[in-house]
């Protein structure tokens, strides 16, 4: 049977057409409209019902359909809590969804649990069965596997990395109104604010930018470390610094074999690294500061393999 892969996020939004083996038959990517969500709920289904009647196929032969969504969820309910990001609050997106295309199995989960659900089916999972999954992006998300399973926790929030406390003498304000918080100081909307406040600091760091032809952005400073600028791999250290703190946290609670990292900033890890290892050594209790971090397996496609798993389980 055939599996139906929504991948929501906060800026983009994936619609594929699979099965349960992870192959992907069709894949289209669009921008999130954030202004309505029903309304982009019902372009996603248009587009579904699309690559089906290309594949000679319809809504009967869909055995369900794995959603991701940018923020709490109630899973069970499939309701969208709270997605900051996107502005969106109590959406009853499995109701809508099913509604829209008669399928009745719909499968809602935060993007980030999908994230370590499609590691554990399809990548890194076959090998670690103890691991953190980490997003960082535009903010920082995580999840926890334990012995090959998803840990949830009480209220279905485990693994929120990006809330725990990393900096106390000069806190940034995160957008869970906190203060100090790693998705404040580790992610990518912390990168660039820390770009840019470089820049205004620092002129020839500024001009390097415009000598490349660019303006200042994560990846652009990526450009600048690998053509060995100092100040560009400084930063990189620092916001490395930060996740290293959050990840010898997780580290000394649980005693992962791996820490998973994925998100756009990911493609920046070799730069973050040399700060990740320096906080792992100063903070991570010594029989665990060989804990593994890696780069997810899945590359780019991680959540949308991950809305495909969580169908298919």
């Amino acid at each position: 049977m055939y599996i139906g892969a929504f991948d929501i996020g906060g800026t983009k939004t994936i619609i594929a057409l699979a099965d349960e083996t992870g192959k992907i038959y069709e894949s289209e990517q669009f921008v999130t409209d954030t202004r309505d969500c029903r309304e982009h709920l019902r372009v996603c289904c248009g587009i579904f019902r699309k690559q089906l009647h290309k594949c000679g196929l319809s809504s009967e032969d869909v055995s369900g359909i794995g959603v991701n969504l940018p923020g709490i969820v109630d899973r069970e309910k499939g309701v969208l809590l709270r997605a900051v990001y996107a502005g969106w609050t109590d959406i009853p997106v499995k109701a809508w969804l099913s509604e829209m295309l008669g399928v009745s199995r719909i499968v809602c989960e935060n993007d980030v649990n999908s994230c370590a659900v499609g590691e554990l089916r399809f990548g890194l999972g076959r090998e670690y069965k103890n691991f953190g999954w980490m997003t960082v992006s535009t903010g920082v998300g995580g999840a926890v596997v334990c012995d090959g399973r998803l840990v949830r926790g009480a209220h279905g929030y485990a693994g929120e990395f990006g809330h725990l406390k990393v900096e106390y003498e000069n806190p940034a304000r995160c957008p869970c109104s906190q203060l100090g918080c790693l998705e404040a100081h580790g992610s990518g909307t912390a990168l660039t604010r820390m770009i840019s406040e470089a820049v205004l600091e620092d002129e020839d760091f500024g001009a390097a930018f415009q000598a490349i032809g660019e303006t200042p952005s994560g990846a652009a400073n990526a450009k600048l470390a690998e053509a060995g600028n100092a100040k560009a791999r400084e930063i990189f250290e620092k916001a490395g610094e930060y996740l290293g703190k959050g990840i010898s946290y997780y580290t000394n609670i649980l005693d992962p074999e791996a820490v998973i990292i994925g998100g756009g900033v990911a493609a920046s890890l070799n730069w973050l690294m040399p700060g990740i290892q320096r906080s792992i050594r100063k903070y991570t209790f010594a029989q665990m500061q060989d804990v593994k971090i890696l780069p997810t397996a899945l590359g780019y496609e991680a959540a949308l393999m991950g809305a495909i798993a969580i169908a298919a389980e």
